[in-house]
C-alpha cells in the first residue's frame, strides 16, 4: 500500500461515522422556463494566463477567466438577460460557451464570430430562462482551454427560492504537462519533494475541486446545524466524477435517498438538505485515482 493510500485510510478512519439523518429536501433544476424579468446582468471577464497554485506548492500555468480557476461564479435570476464582455489579454484565442441558457448560434462560443482573438474584446448575450447551475467554458481551443482552466459555474436562481447556505462546487481536471512543484516544497504527508512535472510524485492529471487539490488542514466548505444546505455541482473536464459527502443524505431524482451522485463531463446537479450532522466530514470523488489526484475536501459543520 502506498503512503498516500495509507494516509487516505487514516483520514477515513478518523472521520467516518454515522451522522444524524437529515431531512431530505429535493431541489431539482426546474424544467419550465421563467418569463423575462426585464433585468440585464453585465459581467466583464478578462482572459488571463497566470501561475495558479493548486495546492501543496504545486504550480500550474493556467488559462483563466479573471485570473482564477475556476472563473468567477456568475449569478443571475431566471428570466434575466446576461451580457458578457470577454476581454482577451492572452496570446491565444478564447471564447465562452454555456449550457441550457438561450443564445443565438453566432454567439455559442464555437463559431468564428464568438471567439475573441488575442487583444480583442467581444460581447456575448445569453437569456437565462431556466433556473439551475450550469457550466461555462472555453470552446475556442476545444479541450485544451478546459484542461488549462477556462471554466466556471453559472448560477441562475429561481425567483423566490428559499434562502440557503449555498456551496458552488466545480469539479475539474488539469493536464500534468502544465504544472510543476515549487523548489524545496515537501508533501506534508510523505515528506517527499516531488519532481518537476509531477504532483505528489505521480504523473497524472490533477483532479481538483474549485481549482484546488486536497490539503488536509484547510476546510473548504462550512455549514451549521439547523440551516438549509444547498449544493450546486458542476463537472467539467475529461473524466466522469462522483460527489460523495460523508454523513449526509439527500433526495435523488427518483426520490430515493442517496449520498453519492455521478456526473459526466459537462453535467450539473443541484440538491439540498436540512443540516443535522455536526462534525468534520470528508467530501470526495469516489474514483480512487481521482482522490489520489487531489479531488477531496472537508466539510466543517458547526453545532
Amino acid at each position: 500500500m502506498s503512503c498516500r493510500r495509507a494516509h487516505l485510510g487514516l483520514i477515513f478512519a478518523s472521520i467516518l461515522g454515522c451522522g444524524a439523518e437529515p431531512d431530505a429536501v429535493d431541489t431539482l433544476d426546474p424544467a419550465a422556463p421563467f418569463p423575462p424579468t426585464g433585468q440585464t446582468k453585465t459581467f466583464d471577464l478578462h482572459v488571463k494566463d497566470v501561475d495558479w497554485e493548486v495546492g501543496l506548492g504545486a504550480m500550474y500555468r493556467a488559462w483563466t477567466y479573471e485570473g482564477t480557476v475556476p472563473g468567477p461564479t456568475l449569478e443571475a435570476t431566471a428570466g434575466d438577460r446576461i451580457l458578457i464582455n470577454l476581454i482577451n489579454e492572452t496570446t491565444h484565442p478564447a471564447s465562452i460557451h454555456t449550457h441550457v441558457v438561450e443564445f443565438p448560434q453566432a454567439q455559442d462560443g464555437a463559431s468564428s464570430t464568438s471567439i475573441a482573438m488575442p487583444g480583442q474584446t467581444i460581447q456575448v448575450e445569453w437569456n437565462a430562462r431556466y433556473a439551475g447551475t450550469f457550466p461555462y467554458h472555453d470552446h475556442a481551443a476545444e479541450g485544451e482551454g478546459v484542461l488549462r482552466g477556462l471554466f466556471g459555474a453559472l448560477v441562475v436562481h429561481a425567483p423566490g427560492e428559499a434562502a440557503a447556505n449555498e456551496h458552488v462546487v466545480v469539479l475539474g481536471d488539469l493536464e500534468p504537462k502544465n504544472f510543476r512543484q515549487l523548489p524545496g516544497v515537501a508533501d506534508p504527508v510523505t515528506g517527499e519533494i516531488s519532481q518537476v512535472g509531477t504532483y505528489r510524485g505521480a504523473h497524472q492529471y490533477l483532479h481538483v475541486i474549485n481549482g484546488k487539490a486536497y490539503e488536509e488542514a484547510i476546510p473548504v466548505f462550512r455549514g451549521k446545524v439547523g440551516e438549509r444546505s444547498r449544493w450546486r455541482i458542476v463537472s467539467i473536464g475529461k473524466d466522469v466524477h462522483t460527489w460523495h459527502i460523508h454523513g449526509h443524505r439527500w433526495a435523488d431524482t427518483d426520490g430515493q435517498l442517496t449520498d453519492n451522485i455521478q456526473l459526466s463531463p459537462g453535467m450539473y446537479r443541484t440538491f439540498e438538505f436540512m443540516e443535522e450532522a455536526p462534525g468534520s466530514w470528508l467530501v470526495h470523488c469516489h474514483f480512487p485515482e481521482h482522490m489520489e489526484g487531489g479531488m477531496m475536501a472537508r466539510y466543517e459543520v458547526s453545532p
